[in-house]
């Protein structure tokens, strides 16, 4: 049955996914993002769909360079899909070319917005705060930077396979029915309260910000920074300091001018003793 039948081998599907994951933005620009990795993913397998056919492989090649952008690791079930859909569109099936772009145009979004907070929100933070206090726990101590090499790398790589993997053998229809669900909307949600717990803990360990300001008495000195806010509200200093910045950055201030403006906060407020 034609179904079941495959062009492809398994040693050109695993190239394809390599060179996906390898070179996913070697070539970025504006007007095709990440379209001319597709293209170059299919080289391993398009003299498999059409070996005697070179208009077709044209014809696939120029669908396969248009615009595309989406996490790498998490969109590559998209990618395996759409091999997957193109083998059996050279096995005979009525699959339309324009299916097979509006599936990856409308699955790349919500797939981005998944990768985007869940490996950029919360994975890549809670791994840079567990191996920057490694490498901050000795002098010289340098495990904390190869741990997270290694760590993400492997768990890119292996993420991206699984991915690969599952969209060419699930095919659009697990895809569809996973985002049908509302289990997109579910990891979304959870992913964004892990994300804010994330950065609430990163918040306190490495954003130091506190007051110099005292009253001295007759009999006692008084100290806002540890006879109050320490007591009464810890960490509330270094919090609105990020509040700060994120309500800058919402007003579209640049990073530039925002270290700039930190910086003169810093030598005014230190100078006069605001800040110790």
């Amino acid at each position: 049955m034609a179904e079941t039948k495959k062009l492809i081998t398994k040693k050109a599907l695993i190239k394809s996914w390599l060179i996906w994951e390898t070179f996913p933005q070697t070539c970025y620009n504006y007007e095709r993002m990440m379209g001319q990795v597709v293209a170059h993913m299919f080289v391993p397998i398009i003299y498999l769909l059409y070996a005697n056919n070179p208009e077709k492989r044209k014809e696939v090649m120029k669908r396969e360079i248009e615009f595309f952008n989406v996490h790498i690791e998490f969109g590559a079930c998209i990618l395996g899909m759409v091999v997957a859909l193109e083998e059996q569109k050279a096995l005979g099936e009525d699959i339309p070319a324009e299916f097979i772009t509006n599936i990856k145009t409308s699955l790349m979004g919500p797939l981005a917005g998944i990768g985007d907070t869940i490996w950029q929100g919360v994975v890549i933070p809670i791994m840079l705060a567990i191996c920057i206090d490694i490498t901050r726990s000795g002098s010289g101590n340098i495990w904390g930077s190869v741990i997270y090499a290694i760590v993400i790398v492997a768990g890119a790589y292996t993420l991206s396979y699984v991915n690969f993997m599952f969209g060419y053998n699930a095919g659009s229809e697990a895809i569809m029915d996973f985002l049908e669900k509302g289990t997109l909307n579910k990891i979304l949600k959870g992913a964004s309260i892990m994300g804010c717990m994330v950065m609430g803990g990163l918040i306190v360990n490495y954003v130091k910000v506190k007051t110099g300001i005292e009253i001295v008495t007759s009999t006692s000195t008084f100290n806002f920074q540890t006879d109050f806010f320490d007591k009464v509200i810890p960490s509330i200093l270094p919090l609105g300091a990020t509040m700060m910045t994120y309500g800058l950055l919402k007003k579209r201030w640049s990073s530039i001018k925002i270290i700039a403006l930190f910086v003169a906060i810093g030598i005014i407020a230190g100078f006069t003793g605001i800040l110790a």
